[in-house]
């Protein structure tokens, strides 16, 4: 009896220590990963509560007739004079410096502007406990913090009730629409929305400006350099915030699926430990019997030897290396492989467990699973945690051009990435890269850092061609269009043809032609088109 006693008193003991152990290690391993995406999360849309409230207030003066004074025209001035000073600071609106006319826009025209995206799959049941926390020692208060926090993502109202509904998409869309057009009661007779209205909500108590607020309220908003803000431009804010937070809400509840089967994992390996603890507790030796099983166990270990140091592998990625969350894009190589400029191609990551990841080719939306073993010796590029991309653009010019033409060309460039703070940080080079005397042309190189991740990779291929397109007509203007030079003919003493072979000849050309007039005309078709 004594040891039947002592032996359920060290495994109750024994059990209890290893679910604290757990608890805390999983809990606060989730919290430290998490926690300051979090927190850049929760200010964001604490700035959009805010913007909310204000846009009600300023609706309820206006039924009352009354108009909320500025807060300080000559201050406001000076912060929209010093946008491109900030242009350096990280940001993540979308992008969308584009003038559209939304007053009799419908939903459907309205989704097509803002872009395909398709809403991460978190079922119900995630939101009752994504956390294997129970009370953990040292940091159990932020991961408590931490949990009530993610709690409030599982609202109807993430944004506030001034907001409005924000379950879905659509109605976090429409919410945003009824806020801007709240705040646009300010300055009825103005086109687009000025920063100026929301403004008020950087103030402090003694009704001046918080710098760092104000700040952050550029950061996520980014209105153009004459310090407007258009409702595309408002709704794109607020959705690139609403589908982050979704995307973090589906991540953390992968995370917690992965905890869960690390620790059925760490349980398996714990109770055979202390079944055989607990036999010896008893004076019921288990090691003979384990001993008769080496020879098998052994044969067992060079079956699936290579097959378990690959799982390990793949266990190290995923709790040590941790390089991919759902959501994101990654591009999957060797090694030793150089890296595309223009952006790798990629996979969606839209599953994560401790053997295997899902993934969703970009290119053509083909699903494929990988063994987390086999992406360990991998290189893995990850476009979201890739921020600021880094663009290059390439121009030829004649060797002709004068340096005066080169650098009127240069501040183009500079004045259109200036005008589009919602798209561009800066412009950071402009080189040569190559100079060809004898084909009579100078290559330069541009370079220019992005305000998206590389995640948006068609939001910067767009602005890339944007720029592009100004360029030529620049270079258009300026006449410094490089031509290339033509090319030589080879002529050479055929001897004659037959009638036959003189037909067949004739008949050649008229095929050659035709398709060389084909040719033209897809090419015109290909000009019409990229000019719509």
């Amino acid at each position: 009896y004594t040891r039947v006693l002592s032996a359920a008193i060290t495994g109750g003991v024994l059990t209890g220590l290893k679910r604290l152990w757990l608890s805390s290690y999983l809990g606060t391993r989730t919290c430290d990963h998490y926690s300051s995406k979090l927190e850049h999360l929760m200010q964001e849309m604490v700035l959009i509560s805010e913007v909310a409230n204000l846009s009600r207030e300023i609706r309820s003066l206006h039924r009352a007739g009354i108009t909320r004074p500025s807060p300080g025209a000559g201050r406001l001035q000076q912060w929209n004079e010093s946008l491109a000073t900030h242009g350096d600071d990280t940001a993540e609106a979308t992008i969308g410096a584009q003038e559209f006319d939304l007053h009799a826009t419908t939903k459907v025209q309205l989704y097509q502007l803002l872009g395909e995206w398709e809403e991460p799959d978190i079922p119900p049941s995630a939101r009752k406990n994504d956390t294997p926390w129970n009370d953990a020692q040292g940091s159990v208060n932020d991961v408590l913090q931490f949990r009530q926090a993610v709690s409030l993502l599982d609202t109807p109202f993430p944004f506030s009730l001034a907001f409005g509904k924000s379950s879905t998409r659509e109605e976090c869309v429409e919410s945003a629409q009824n806020v801007y057009d709240r705040l646009m009661l300010q300055t009825p007779n103005e086109d687009m929305l000025p920063f100026e209205t929301m403004s008020f909500v950087a103030l402090d108590r003694n009704d001046s400006i918080d710098d760092a607020k104000m700040k952050r309220l550029i950061r996520l908003f980014r209105p153009d350099r004459s310090g407007k803000l258009s409702k595309l431009d408002f709704i794109k804010s607020v959705d690139s915030v609403y589908k982050k937070f979704r995307m973090l809400r589906a991540s953390i509840h992968n995370s917690s699926q992965i905890d869960e089967a690390f620790e059925s994992l760490i349980n398996t390996l714990y109770y055979f430990l202390l079944w055989m603890l607990l036999l010896s507790i008893m004076d019921l030796n288990p090691w003979p019997f384990i001993a008769s099983l080496t020879g098998v166990l052994v044969s067992f270990a060079f079956c699936f030897g290579s097959a378990a140091s690959k799982y390990f592998e793949g266990l190290l990625l995923i709790f040590v290396r941790r390089p991919y969350d759902i959501g994101d894009k990654i591009a999957i190589s060797p090694v030793d492989n150089v890296s595309n400029p223009d952006g790798s191609s990629a996979w969606f990551v839209e599953g994560v467990s401790l053997f295997t990841t899902t993934a969703r080719y970009a290119t053509t939306n083909e699903v494929a699973t990988f063994s987390n073993g086999s992406l360990a010796n991998s290189r893995i590029i990850n476009a979201a945690r890739s921020p600021k991309a880094q663009v290059y653009v390439y121009f030829k010019f004649s060797l002709e051009v004068s340096h005066e033409k080169i650098t009127l060309f240069r501040d183009s460039l500079e004045s259109f990435v200036k005008a589009r703070p919602r798209e561009w940080i800066a412009l950071t080079a402009f080189r040569t890269k190559s100079v060809e005397a004898d084909l009579g042309y100078v290559e330069y190189s541009v370079v220019l850092v992005h305000r998206e991740k590389w995640q948006s990779l068609p939001a910067i291929l767009d602005s890339k061609t944007d720029i592009q397109s100004f360029a030529v007509e620049v270079s258009r203007r300026l006449g410094i269009r490089y031509v290339a030079p033509p090319m030589g003919v080879m002529l050479d003493t055929a001897p004659a043809a037959s009638p036959s072979t003189s037909d067949d000849a004739i008949q050649d050309a008229a095929t050659s032609t035709d398709s060389s007039e084909r040719e033209a005309l897809m090419g015109l078709a290909r000009q019409f088109l990229r000019k719509d």
